[in-house]
């Protein structure tokens, strides 16, 4: 009885030893262009914050088609924010800390908001 069950747990272990072999290795980009990367993107943001007066237009309305007189003035204020904040987090701060913590999301993303006005949620 006692060699069944180690029988048993040894072959659930290896079970779990086939997931790791499963996927080849993701290739890491180089740290320059992950920086280059994180830049451009703080600056299209930056450049491209005004589209969020049409962006939340589309989406609030679609959102709430009833009330989105009313929720449209504090989403654009928010929404508008967070892009800016998240422009210049990725303009000054993410590119210095982004290759050793590799987490390169920008805040718009904590927010659930696209990363680029233009782009879909």
């Amino acid at each position: 009885m006692e060699k069944k069950v180690i029988l048993v747990v040894f072959g659930l272990l290896l079970l779990g030893s086939a997931a790791l072999f499963a996927g080849e290795p993701v290739k890491k980009d180089n740290i320059f262009k992950q920086t280059l990367a994180i830049e451009k993107r703080g600056f299209v943001n930056l450049v491209t914050c005004p589209g969020e007066v049409v962006y939340t237009f589309k989406s609030e309305k679609k959102a709430y088609p009833k009330v989105w007189p009313a929720t449209y003035l504090p989403r654009l204020l928010m929404n508008s924010a967070t892009r800016i904040g998240s422009s210049v987090y990725d303009i000054f701060l993410l590119p210095w800390y982004a290759p050793a913590m590799n987490d390169p999301t920008p805040l718009t993303r904590h927010f659930d908001m696209p990363d680029c006005v233009w782009k879909k949620e």
